[in-house]
């Protein structure tokens, strides 16, 4: 599926423009070998070396170059990885291509070029026959998430040679549903930060809440949403069943030290003493989701809350309660001042970050605990102002 031709794809014509094309090119054009090039000497300066990654352009199902006015301004590649080993004891199932090597001129960024890179290698693995594409970014590289993200690709374990590193971060893409993917339908219990579900906005309150507060309401209507204490009883069981029934089921590599910290009552504690901010939703006086706002870690971006603990209860999900406690806490911050949400989520929960993503968070290199040893967490932000 090469060419030595530029081939404008039609379905892109009107959007790419009158001077945009796209070219299927061998493995040695000079264009693609220059962007390749510059593409691995980005990634050594970001993570101090190029991917350890082994790519042989003449193998691959595809060598794309943007064209804006005739200039190469971007590149993808497309190969098939079916059957190779999948870096966990398994190989990636038949069928399976993965992109490589996207890039894109820095002074040519911001203008769609990525995204019309990836649509392009979209079809190619269709006319290939793929079913499914996986790719692999790094924690330093937010902006290539979001691309990926938007794209409709959700986070998988990481795979190949970068199974189990904590800068890697994993993506894999139906092409079977591709047109319909990123459109979240629910979140699922969260991770020790994050979780939730889909619904109806529409919090009004100007209520805040801190820790020494009592309950006041927040939002009225089929979900009532309260400002309580941290310790108050109803959001205290309903962060003790995020931990045994959600966190510690998705990821207990996170949790092989809990009990040496003291158990879930002595770590809850200690999550307590940083929160500034505590509410519970409430369904015909049954509590059912709850969420919190904390001073973040030290290192983290200045002048923000973090929002942590967000759990709804299974029978009360795709209701829209997720989304109403969280427009609480944002109402919360906004009268505090807060010029910045800060959010941590995992890997395993497609759902929670379709969440945050419709609500305006976007992703952020990693902050503050979620740094080092860490091979799951995807960090978010949403600016307020």
């Amino acid at each position: 599926m090469t060419g030595s031709l530029p081939r404008v794809l039609p379905d892109d014509a009107a959007r790419l423009g009158a001077h945009v094309t796209v070219e299927a090119v061998t493995g040695d054009d000079a264009a693609a070998e220059l962007l390749r090039t510059r593409q691995q000497a980005e990634l050594a300066v970001r993570y101090g070396e190029p991917d350890a990654g082994t790519f042989v352009p003449d193998a691959s199902i595809a060598n794309v170059v943007v064209r804006s006015a005739g200039e190469p301004v971007a590149f993808v590649a497309l190969r098939d990885v079916s059957g190779t080993p999948d870096g966990r004891g398994g190989s990636h199932p038949p069928r399976t291509g993965e992109v490589k090597r996207l890039w894109v001129e820095p002074a040519h960024r911001g203008r769609g070029h990525a995204r019309t890179a990836m649509r392009a290698a979209h079809r190619h693995a269709v006319e290939a026959g793929l079913d499914r594409l996986v790719l692999e970014t790094g924690t330093l590289q937010p902006e290539s998430i979001d691309l990926y993200l938007s794209l409709g690709y959700v986070p998988i374990e990481s795979y190949g040679h970068y199974a189990g590193h904590p800068l890697s971060r994993c993506f894999a893409l139906d092409l079977g549903t591709m047109r319909d993917a990123g459109v979240g339908t629910d979140a699922a219990g969260a991770t020790s930060s994050t979780g939730g579900g889909l619904g109806a906005r529409g919090v009004r309150s100007t209520a805040t809440a801190t820790s020494s507060e009592p309950a006041t309401v927040l939002a009225r209507g089929v979900v009532e949403v309260r400002a309580v204490p941290w310790d108050d009883p109803d959001a205290a069981a309903l962060r003790r069943e995020m931990h045994e029934t959600s966190s510690a089921v998705l990821y207990p590599e996170l949790f092989a030290g809990f009990d040496a910290a003291g158990g879930f009552d002595a770590v809850d504690a200690r999550v307590g003493a940083e929160v500034v901010a505590t509410v519970v939703a409430y369904r015909d006086g049954d509590a059912v989701g709850c969420a919190s706002l904390r001073r973040p870690a030290p290192g983290a971006p200045a002048d923000a809350l973090e929002v942590k603990k967000v759990f709804v209860r299974e029978r009360a999900r795709r209701t829209g309660t997720a989304r109403r406690l969280l427009d609480a806490l944002e109402v919360v911050a906004r009268e505090r001042g807060v010029s910045t949400l800060l959010l941590e989520t995992g890997i395993r929960q497609p759902g929670a970050i379709a969440l945050y993503r419709s609500l305006g968070y976007r992703a952020v290199e990693q902050f503050p605990p979620y740094v080092g040893d860490n091979h799951v967490a995807l960090c978010f932000a949403k600016p307020l102002v």
